[in-house]
């Protein structure tokens, strides 16, 4: 019964000025990242990525303690990730419980205050988990390792819907491969352009079937790597990531020519690649590695690229 009115009720109330850690609130407001959690209390549906269906999820420090504002008892749902399947799961929930000291990294916990006469939900309660320490590595709302400072913008993608299949459960601190990019690339071809691509019924490619390899090949982001391969396990360069987002552009509809700038490695970028490079500086979907030098061969990052693609997404319009 109480799980069932737990999914009747948690969107009952706002969350404002519902739970709050003890004098932790600037801390909290400065460390939030967005979760998309199932709602069924059980835990077996996938992950919802619709914005409008997204949670808040409040990073705190190791030993927090968390009560209800209200001196009420508080119920505690504890949702742990299930590798074998990719979702965050209700592992349990306990009840009538005075607070609750957040530690482990490993889990999400969902706290809500508990109405004192029925015993069942009184607010939608709040998302909390133990900010990383001790060597605990930074996930993305899917469980993904992510660099401190990328989670946010990954996080910020995958809540638009740009994360393609081919990098979920990946290590998105490590470089991108041809498919993978090719792939993401696609899905942010159909989120900006609004409509689905379907694959071609051949490709010339001898080395892959996979779809989003023959998508990106359909759709004119990529020729492969030669006339019969795709290489799709290779890794890409920024300058070919550069290169295969400005193809996306075009296909929308943009311009990238005639564009140049002043990185001071300019030299090792290829002259196919200037264009396209320092277009994407210009309108920051792309960025420098630092002392004015962009490191064009250098393998371009899962998160990176990602983050790439929430840039252009948001600020890119290509009649601009």
């Amino acid at each position: 019964m109480l799980r069932r009115a737990l999914s009747l009720l948690l969107t009952a109330c706002a969350l404002c000025a519902l739970l709050v850690p003890s004098s932790l609130a600037a801390t909290i407001q400065s460390n939030q990242a967005v979760y998309h959690l199932s709602q069924d209390p059980d835990g077996t549906e996938s992950f919802l990525y619709s914005p409008t269906l997204s949670h808040t999820l409040t990073l705190l420090p190791p030993g927090t303690v968390v009560r209800s504002d209200l001196g009420n008892q508080i119920i505690v749902e504890r949702f742990t990730y299930r590798s074998s399947s990719g979702y965050w799961a209700l592992e349990n929930t306990l009840t009538s419980q005075e607070h609750l000291t957040v530690r482990d990294h490993n889990y999400i916990y969902h706290v809500i205050t508990q109405d004192p006469h029925s015993n069942q939900a009184m607010d939608a309660g709040v998302w909390v988990r133990a900010s990383g320490s001790g060597g605990l590595n930074t996930t993305t709302i899917t469980g993904e390792p992510v660099d401190e400072w990328a989670v946010d913008l990954v996080n910020e993608a995958i809540a638009m819907n740009l994360m393609p299949a081919r990098l979920k459960g990946q290590d998105l601190r490590g470089s991108i491969s041809r498919l993978q990019f090719a792939s993401l690339a696609v899905r942010l071809y159909e989120a900006m352009g609004g409509e689905a691509i379907s694959a071609p019924s051949h490709t010339p490619f001898t080395d892959t079937s996979d779809p989003e390899a023959g998508k990106a090949w359909a759709l004119g982001l990529t020729a492969g790597t030669s006339a019969t391969t795709f290489s799709p396990s290779q890794s890409i360069s920024r300058e070919q990531a550069a290169t295969m987002l400005a193809a996306v552009y075009r296909k929308l509809g943009g311009s990238v020519e005639g564009q140049s700038g002043s990185f001071a490695d300019d030299s090792s970028i290829a002259s196919w690649a200037k264009s396209s490079v320092y277009f994407m500086a210009r309108h920051d979907i792309i960025v420098g590695t630092g002392n004015n030098r962009f490191s064009p061969q250098r393998s371009a990052q899962r998160q990176s690229c990602l983050i790439m693609a929430l840039r252009m997404f948001q600020t890119l319009n290509p009649t601009d």
